[in-house]
């Protein structure tokens, strides 16, 4: 879809969600209200992300994203409930589903008739995928109709609790002829054997539906199995990149509503006399969230438009949970006192952010994650130098986290992989690395900020950079990180 019509399309969603949601009493009822579900649903937000032949809009991931910075910018519940629906809860279906389950799911799915959820997560296997229990085994209903049997449980369901589709991700042994492969299946809550939980209390996003689903015996047709049998793990990876995009996305717009909170809030607060925006340490403080903030949007666009997906969705989903935290912190400190208060909607935006450090891949072992991938050979980084000063210092910093990198390498060779304090700091290296790239190739649209921006990737990346076993000696062998000529922060 082009530029205009998905940003009229963001438009239509935004003055709906400016009438109709309304973030603190859906905080209060712990529900979404009916009515909000189904005027989305009208408006086409359901089908926003489905091809175009099953009644979709066939949006891309780019402008599924905007779809969800649009709605996490009024709820975070909402949004959240949304992008689910968006993002994992479909997108395996859509990537690797044959015709024959595209046509039966997906034109309920597009009309909002048909909500989606994703389910992996276990208790014993979060963030290790590896660990999942729930197992999926093939028997005969008759000699002629192969079935799987499925049993296990999955928890932290989002949308679980009103979700007529679910994704799954089940061992699958011998299935497809992997001795040990998992699979992709696909379940509904009218399967027998299948029970849902009751809702889960929680810190935040208390009015998206959280859930367990209880599989016991549930018995699914072979073709519910999505995609090619027992290589479900190498098809959750693109669906959990898809999902974290779409989820660091969300965290732009709930950083955006807390950015304006703040701004509006300095230029009109009056202390010993002055509005506190003509403070100093406040201006500063303003800065850094608007620095921050372009960040967060120029990873997001990298990741949507790019051929790294996989590497840069864990980037994006680490450093933008990570900055909405933030901001959203500032902005209730900035606030003072009545930022505590519920009143000012600040509380609930603290609380609604904390989960995204921890769902779609803990923030940690996430860096590890980055942190292993940086270590393979991989493609080589695009110079940025001819962007100007700001890609050269981008340019230079890229040399400094590859400096470290191959000296890691190079002392500990094959055994890295079982380093994981050092995977984990190389990690966070290139998830700054790569903000600081997609900054600097949006840098047209505001240079200053952009420079700030990569004043502040400086700051944070002193103490990684040092040598492995000295805390304050700086990596040699590059050029330190410049302020780019004739740009001021």
């Amino acid at each position: 879809m082009n530029s205009a019509v998905i940003a009229e399309f963001c438009e239509g969603i935004d003055r709906f969600a400016r009438k109709k949601i309304n973030a603190r009493a859906i905080d209060r009822a712990h529900a979404i209200p009916s009515g909000v579900l189904s005027g989305l649903a009208e408006l086409g937000v359901f089908g926003a992300s489905i091809p175009e032949e099953f009644g979709g809009a066939g949006l891309d991931l780019a402008d599924a994203c905007a779809v969800v910075t649009t709605l996490a910018r009024h709820d975070r519940s909402v949004a959240t409930t949304v992008g689910l629906h968006l993002g994992l809860g479909r997108r395996g279906l859509v990537a690797y589903g044959s015709a024959a389950l595209k046509e039966r799911w997906l034109p309920a799915i597009a009309a909002g008739e048909c909500l989606a959820a994703f389910a992996t997560t276990e208790a014993g296997a979060g963030s290790d995928l590896a660990a999942i229990r729930t197992r999926g085994v093939e028997v005969a209903e008759t000699a002629e109709t192969p079935a799987l049997q499925v049993d296990g449980e999955k928890i932290f369901v989002t949308n679980g609790g009103f979700a007529k589709v679910y994704t799954i991700t089940a061992s699958t042994p011998g299935l497809g002829g992997a001795r040990r492969g998992h699979s992709l299946l696909l379940l509904s809550p009218n399967d027998g054997g299948v029970t849902v939980g009751p809702e889960e209390e929680k810190l935040g996003l208390r009015g998206s539906s959280t859930t367990t689903l209880h599989f016991d015996g549930t018995r699914v047709p072979m073709d519910r199995v999505i995609g090619v049998a027992g290589e479900g793990m190498s098809q959750l990876q693109h669906v959990l990149a898809w999902g974290r995009t779409v989820m660091a996305a969300g965290c732009i717009g709930s950083a955006s509503a807390a950015f304006a909170a703040a701004k509006g809030h300095v230029a009109t607060r009056v202390q010993f006399g002055r509005t506190l925006d003509a403070f100093e340490v406040v201006r500063e403080q303003v800065a850094d969230m608007a620095a921050t903030l372009y960040a967060m949007e120029a990873l997001v666009g990298s990741a949507t438009s790019g051929d790294r997906l996989l590497a840069q969705s864990i980037a994006a989903k680490v450093f933008c949970s990570e900055a909405n935290w933030e901001i959203v912190d500032t902005a209730l400190q900035l606030h003072g006192g009545s930022g505590y208060i519920e009143e000012t909607g600040l509380a609930l935006l603290l609380r609604d952010a904390r989960v995204t450090r921890i769902f779609e891949g803990a923030n940690d072992v996430l860096r590890v994650h980055l942190g292993m991938i940086e270590v393979a050979p991989a493609a080589s980084r695009q110079p940025l130098s001819a962007l100007g000063p700001l890609g050269r210092a981008a340019d230079d910093f890229a040399m400094r986290v590859a400096a470290l990198r191959d000296d890691l390498v190079a002392r500990h060779g094959v055994r890295i992989a079982r380093e994981q304090r050092l995977l984990h700091r190389v990690g966070q290296l290139v998830v700054l690395r790569e903000a600081t790239d997609a900054v600097v190739a949006r840098a047209h649209a505001d240079g200053t900020l952009a420079a700030r921006w990569l004043a502040l990737a400086k700051a944070r990346s002193l103490s990684l950079l040092a040598e492995p076993n000295q805390s304050t000696r700086v990596v040699t062998g590059a050029a330190p990180v410049a302020h780019p000529e004739g740009v001021h922060a």
